[in-house]
């Protein structure tokens, strides 16, 4: 995930937190001045009630005193009556809890002095209304008369139908009853049906009363409710309701109100007290309750539920408008804490991009990032520093690790010192080795490069030098000092293979004062050290290498001593030959260049060109004759003639024993061994190999095979397993036995077991056809072959050394740089014809060094002066061959061309020299043919016919 993501959701979530941890604290400080204004308003309305009814109360008394020093109470007829209205209303119009004054008279006559009730259609526009209501038994019907505010009158209207007895009453009775101010339980008035009370006294006969109307005291606590649902009551002692909202006023209990009865049941002792409490409905009600001091000497209490929902209905409101705005405000900004996030992390982006660069180790130039961050611009100059730092480093080591020999490698070395540290001199100092002698490595071209007053003589012995770096000063000219840093280049088992010396004139502000320098040229010495010892390992190695093969070379050589010298002089041949193609600026040879792996691929190829060889007989190489096995068995055919004579003798004697002519019998015994003389010499002459057999050759040997011996000694007897196995299956003669004197036996013929090699689809692509037998001994079948001395089964025999030398070389793990080597040493026995083996290869699949390998190969088979099989070529012989094998492409005319006139075939051959360049040179200039031109049309017609392909193939 990218990081500006995280920045940008932790801002944004910060944001959240803040505005959530403010909305939190908000709501809290907002819910608790609600409840605390909650309770101000409670305590408020509690204050104004009591305030009220202790208002009331006064006003109350005051009446009463003025009314008692009325006349009111002895007015004998309502005219009278009447005359006090202005008094009455206002004392009335003192206290609006006032509902009414009442007169009750001994006679029963009643006189109410109440509120005009503006819902009641006869009241109109009055204010006051009048019940003067006479004794029962008047049977006179009351009349209710009515008054403006000015008590103007108005009317009258007939009364309500109820009996105004005020003598039945309970607060005539009571008052009555005494002379003290009475107050009656609340109750509905019978002339309103408004709840409240009556204050009343006795004055005289008549009792006066004053009603207190708790409809005003109720409107004026429904004002001050807190919420809609807010319950307001005014309880009395026994929980009866005497003010609270207009639709509560006469319930008559609180049955209804579970939370304040509630809260009554469980008040405590002091009497007032708030509590949260939860209806049925889970619903949370804070009930207040105040204990008051009612009107008398009753104990009222002032109860006020509130639901919780409603009385934090603003702070829920600001909860939620703070969740907005929180929500609008993170949203609002997470664009610009992106924009941010994006800008502070771009540089880190940068840097990561950068690290993963380095940690692919891609070195791309970049500018250095920057940052408004102190450490991540810190940061990015580490990382600056560290990238050039692996970069030069990966660099010397890819360096290092492409030096190809001892010297290249400690050169890269020095110039990676000298760049690193930019001192004018290094140089580094070699241990000796196996393969190298002690001393200075200081450039590629100058072998002496110090500085003009540089005295290497006053240099530390490096072989001397520590474990570590250290340092020493060199007194120089005109007072100056060198500062010269020793490192030695030691691996990690302890072992010390050179050091490194770099020196700089001494001063504070040299680089290798700096330990950020020694400290990499410290990594590059142990670096080159590793190389170094590796490259002596590798070089070791290849030596090795190198030594088994021409160890393998020298014993093909030394297998036959016709051949020994074969493959060493073969290599130098090929490697003169090489060096000229490589030095060829134009031509067709201009393009090709060898660098230090394909001349060792050349000489690889060169000296194991036939080490499939040790694969193949001796005397298949080396023979020299026909009959030639591990002995030439001539011998045994002399002998069967050696028998044939005796023959001959034997009957000689018997004929003369039996009495025959004796001169007929000489002459017929002479005769048949001048035959057998004759034949033998022919067989011996056939056998040699070094004529073409006519067909009537090939007719006489035929005849002369049909000459018969007698053996007779069994043939089974002193023979090898491998013999007699050859013999299972064919029936034995009985002796004696008459033979053929030269025959082609079946067990003569060694079967060839294993022929997948060269089944068509081979792996290996050879396109060679395998004869059926492996060999085929018969005396005749060898005697017969019309050129050399080897027969198809030896030839093939002889040819397939080039599939063992690739098989063999295939087996072998070359590193890919030496992965020709099997196709230059496997390509030299191909022609560019296409008609060469084992693959039978043509001039666009063989590369030039398998080409350089193939005409080294064949000069040296033709001058060799060593092979029993043949006389040796001269050079200008084998040239002129070589010529004409290159008119009949069998291989490349470009390369002989410079083989012959860079004179590559001059220090290996045998004879010839100059002479055989002069005789090439003849037979360019000479138009009639000459002795090396006929010499080249026989040896073109020799390699047609196989006999020098025979010879070249056993070289």
């Amino acid at each position: 995930m990218p990081l500006h993501i995280p920045v940008a959701v932790l801002f944004s979530l910060l944001i959240l937190g803040v505005g959530a941890t403010i909305s939190f604290h908000h709501f809290r400080e907002t819910s608790s001045l609600l409840e605390a204004a909650n309770q101000r308003l409670f305590r408020t309305l509690a204050d104004d009630v009591r305030a009220a009814l202790d208002d009331a109360e006064r006003a109350v008394r005051r009446a009463f005193i003025l009314l008692s020093t009325s006349p009111l109470a002895d007015a004998a007829g309502f005219a009278e009556r009447f005359q006090f209205l202005p008094e009455v209303t206002g004392l009335m119009a003192a206290d609006p809890l006032i509902d009414s004054v009442m007169v009750g008279y001994g006679d029963g006559t009643f006189f109410l002095l109440t509120r005009a009730d503006a819902n009641k259609a006869e009241a109109g526009d009055a204010v006051w209304t009048v019940l003067d209501a006479a004794a029962a038994e008047d049977q006179q019907v009351p009349l209710q008369y009515h008054f403006d505010r000015d008590l103007r009158f108005l009317g009258t209207s007939p009364a309500p139908a109820a009996q105004f007895e005020p003598r039945l009453t309970d607060w005539y009775r009571r008052a009555a009853a005494s002379n003290a101010l009475v107050v009656s339980a609340p109750y509905a008035f019978r002339h309103s049906g408004a709840r409240g009370l009556t204050f009343a006294q006795r004055n005289g006969a008549a009792v006066l009363a004053i009603n207190v109307n708790f409809a005003a005291l109720s409107a004026a606590m429904a004002r001050q409710s807190t919420a809609p649902s807010t319950l307001v009551r005014l309880l009395a002692r026994d929980r009866s309701v005497i003010a609270g909202q207009a639709s509560a006023v006469g319930a008559g209990s609180l049955a209804g109100d579970t939370v304040i009865t509630q809260a009554l049941d469980t008040r405590p002792s002091d009497g007032a007290s708030t509590r949260v409490l939860d209806d049925a409905s889970g619903r949370a009600w804070h009930v207040s309750l105040a204990s008051l001091a009612g009107l008398g000497d009753d104990g009222w209490t002032l109860a006020v539920a509130a639901p919780g929902d409603e009385i934090f209905a603003e702070a829920f409101r600001q909860r939620e408008r703070s969740i907005l705005f929180t929500i609008a405000a993170v949203l609002l900004s997470f664009p610009l804490a992106w924009g941010l996030s994006r800008l502070l992390t771009k540089p880190l982006h940068r840097l990561s991009g950068v690290a993963h660069a380095v940690s692919s180790l891609q070195f791309q130039p970049e500018a250095q990032t920057h940052s408004i961050i102190l450490e991540v611009d810190r940061l990015a100059g580490a990382i600056a520093m560290m990238q050039a730092t692996i970069a030069r480093f990966i660099e010397l080591g890819r360096d290092l690790g492409t030096a190809r020999d001892v010297r290249s490698l400690l050169l890269e070395v020095r110039a990676g010192a000298l760049a690193v540290a930019n001192v004018p001199w290094c140089a580094v100092y070699v241990f000796a080795s196996h393969r190298d002698e002690a001393g200075w490595i200081d450039t590629g071209e100058d072998a002496d490069s110090f500085p003009d007053d540089f005295d290497p003589a006053r240099l530390p012995n490096p072989e001397a030098s520590g474990d570590g770096p250290h340092s020493v000063q060199v007194p120089a000219a005109a007072g100056a000092a060198w500062h010269v840093l020793l490192i030695p280049l030691q691996i990690d088992a302890g072992q010390r293979l050179g050091t490194l010396v770099l020196a700089d004139r001494a001063a504070a502000a040299s680089s290798l004062q700096s330990s950020e320098v020694v400290g990499f040229l410290s990594a590059l010495a142990g670096s080159a050290a590793i190389a170094l010892e590796n490259q002596r390992l590798l070089d070791g190695r290849k030596d090795l290498l190198h030594g088994v093969m021409r160890l393998i070379a020298e014993a093909i050589d030394a297998k036959s001593p016709y051949t020994g010298g074969h493959c060493r002089r073969v290599p130098q041949i090929a490697t003169r030959l090489a060096r000229a193609a490589h030095g060829m600026d134009t031509g067709p040879l201009a393009a090709y260049r060898l660098d230090a792996s394909g001349w060792e691929a050349l000489q690889m190829a060169a000296w194991m060109h036939d080490c499939g060889k040790l694969t193949t007989p001796d005397y298949v190489i080396d023979k020299a004759t026909k009959l030639e096995t591990l002995h030439n068995r001539i011998h045994e055919i002399r002998t069967r003639f050696e028998v044939l004579k005796r023959d001959a003798e034997l009957a000689y004697w018997k004929g003369l024993a039996e009495g025959l002519d004796e001169v007929a019998l000489r002459r017929r015994r002479d005769a048949t061994w001048q035959a057998l003389d004759e034949e033998f010499a022919f067989v011996a002459r056939c056998n040699g190999g070094g004529e073409t057999l006519t067909a009537a050759d090939v007719e006489r040997l035929h005849q002369i095979a049909q000459r018969r011996w007698t053996r007779t000694l069994d043939d089974r007897l002193g023979l090898s397993n491998a013999e007699l196995e050859r013999r299972n299956g064919l029936p034995e003669r009985p002796l004696p036995a008459v033979e053929a004197l030269l025959a082609d036996r079946p067990e003569h013929i060694i079967a060839r077991h294993d022929n997948s090699r060269f089944l068509p689809g081979n792996p290996w692509g050879f396109a060679m056809r395998a004869p059926e037998a492996l060999y085929d001994r018969g005396e005749l079948h060898n005697l017969t072959v019309a050129r050399g001395t080897l027969t198809a089964e030896e030839r093939f025999k002889i040819n397939e050394h080039i599939v063992e030398t690739i098989l063999m070389l295939e087996r072998l793990p070359f590193p890919p740089d030496l992965a020709g080597v099997t196709e230059i040493a496997g390509g030299h026995h191909e022609t560019m014809d296409g008609k060469g083996y084992p693959r039978g290869l043509g001039a666009a699949a063989l590369s030039v060094d398998a080409r350089i390998i193939a005409i080294a190969d064949i000069f040296e088979a033709l001058t060799a002066q060593d092979r029993p099989y043949k006389t040796a070529h001269s050079a200008s012989e084998a040239i002129a061959i070589m010529r004409t094998l290159c008119a009949r492409q069998v291989i490349d005319a470009d390369l002989f061309d410079l083989f012959v006139t860079c004179g590559a075939w001059r220090e290996d051959a045998a004879l010839g020299g100059e002479a055989a360049i002069e005789a090439w040179a003849m037979q360019q200039s000479k138009p009639h043919q000459s002795p090396i031109e006929a010499l080249a049309r026989n040896a073109s017609e020799g390699w047609q016919s196989g006999r020098l392909t025979s010879s070249v193939a056993r070289s």
